[in-house]
């Protein structure tokens, strides 16, 4: 299964949700992820 890690930069005003960008993670963030940083 493939499997991509995105990261996810996003606004929250009242009850809107709006996303500024998305980008593929880089080695270093996916480690964070990985130990649950």
């Amino acid at each position: 299964m493939l499997q991509r890690l995105l990261l996810v930069v996003h606004c929250d005003r009242d009850s809107n949700i709006r996303i500024i960008s998305a980008r593929p993670a880089t080695p270093s963030e996916r480690r964070n992820d990985e130990r649950g940083n």
